[in-house]
């Protein structure tokens, strides 16, 4: 069994009394979390998701994944699920870390790694999200990561050699798909990726299932039955659950409702709080009163 004691203090750290710290290496944040997080909906993005102390569950369609000072999650796709933190507090905190995906990165490491002769099972899994065993090296390369946070000098030259080495562990691991999924070029998803970058980036526009299927070259009832077997929602849901979390990251951030309600492609305030409250379970005017720490965290 690892003992991740000096990332998890590396961790409390940087952190200081802050619950998040997004960090001066680029896409790496660190979490320490004083309470519990009861089972809410949250954005994951393409990321690996690290627990140093204390464990998280998700809960993607009907399939719960569990990770813990042993494991870590691999998401390869922005995904709407639900998550759980069941035991922290002050004395004894739920403490992790979130790498965003560098898709430039892998794709060089992939190239490399094929035409160094590693052989990639053709049948690969075409899974999105997993958790699997945090080995000793991915442990020691992301508590030297970590460390850099403090050394500006080293995390100039260093940083992004370390990114690549935690890249370059997880695609000779038993999850290395999964992270080949973040590539629009693999088979299992290559079709239905760029649907969902499309949609991330645009779902405060008026989008429909006919663009989509288009996009995608697949009939729309196709589209419907393999999107939703790949995040656990129909694509019209997905577009929904995208725009009702980031009205509540806009809220959070002091837009009041109506206005959140608009920039994010709903045209009455009527159907997005209904909308709203289906989702989160409370209506956008209590969110102010219901805010958590680790609401926002991977």
């Amino acid at each position: 069994m690892l003992t991740n004691s000096e990332l998890t203090e590396n961790i409390v750290i940087n952190c200081g009394n802050h619950d998040r710290l997004m960090t001066d290496i680029s896409g790496l944040s660190l979490f320490v979390g004083r309470q519990p997080f009861p089972r809410t909906p949250v954005i994951y993005h393409p990321s690996i998701c690290v627990i140093a102390k204390g464990a998280k569950r998700i809960f993607v369609g009907e399939d719960t994944l569990s990770y813990d000072e042993n494991h870590y999650l691999i998401n390869a796709l922005t995904l709407p699920i639900e998550a759980e933190v069941v035991t922290a507090s002050r004395d004894e905190p739920c403490v992790g870390l979130v790498l965003d995906i560098d898709v430039k990165i892998v794709s060089e490491l992939v190239l490399q790694m094929e035409q160094a002769g590693h052989e990639q099972s053709e049948f690969g899994s075409d899974a999105l999200i997993s958790a699997s065993p945090l080995s000793a090296n991915l442990q020691h390369a992301l508590t030297r990561l970590v460390s850099l946070c403090q050394q500006p000098l080293d995390r100039s030259i260093l940083a992004d050699s370390i990114k690549r080495e935690i890249f370059f562990e997880v695609l000779k691991g038993p999850q290395s798909q999964v992270l080949r999924n973040c590539l629009s070029q693999y088979r299992y998803v290559n079709r239905l990726v760029p649907v969902v970058q499309y949609i991330s980036e645009n779902f405060h526009r008026t989008l429909d299932i006919y663009t989509l299927a288009d996009m995608a070259s697949m009939s729309t009832s196709s589209l419907h039955q393999q999107f939703k077997a790949m995040t656990s929602l129909s694509p019209m849901q997905f577009v929904k659950n995208l725009r009702l979390h980031r009205a509540r990251t806009l809220m959070l951030a002091g837009i009041n409702a109506s206005d959140a309600c608009y920039q994010v492609g709903y045209s009455s305030p009527s159907q997005f709080s209904r909308e709203y409250k289906r989702l989160f379970g409370s209506s956008p005017k209590d969110l102010m009163t219901e805010k958590s720490p680790l609401a926002t965290l991977a």
